[in-house]
């Protein structure tokens, strides 16, 4: 069946199968982001001033504390947007 010869109502339900699976899908990718962190945790993400390097403070269910590096500022970011950053020795 073509898009254009769908009833409002077939759209309808349609629209609401694709928004449930989209929910699922960015669901998946927020359980699988906050896996790969824990407090204390040295992380870096792009703030809107470029790069920022922080310490993982908190984690909720769909965001992360994030304290800068420098100790000035707390973010609240989402877990997909984090990029653990791995020590250098």
């Amino acid at each position: 069946m073509r898009i254009e010869d769908m009833s409002i109502d077939q759209l309808l339900e349609l629209n609401q199968y694709i928004c449930q699976r989209i929910d699922e899908l960015q669901e998946q990718e927020t359980l699988q982001a906050l896996s790969q962190l824990r407090v204390g945790l040295k992380v870096t993400f792009e703030g809107r001033e470029g790069p920022v390097l922080g310490i993982v403070t908190k984690i909720n269910r769909k965001s992360v504390i994030v304290l800068a590096e420098d100790g000035t500022k707390q973010y609240k970011v989402s877990p997909e947007l984090l990029r653990p950053l791995r020590d250098v020795k």
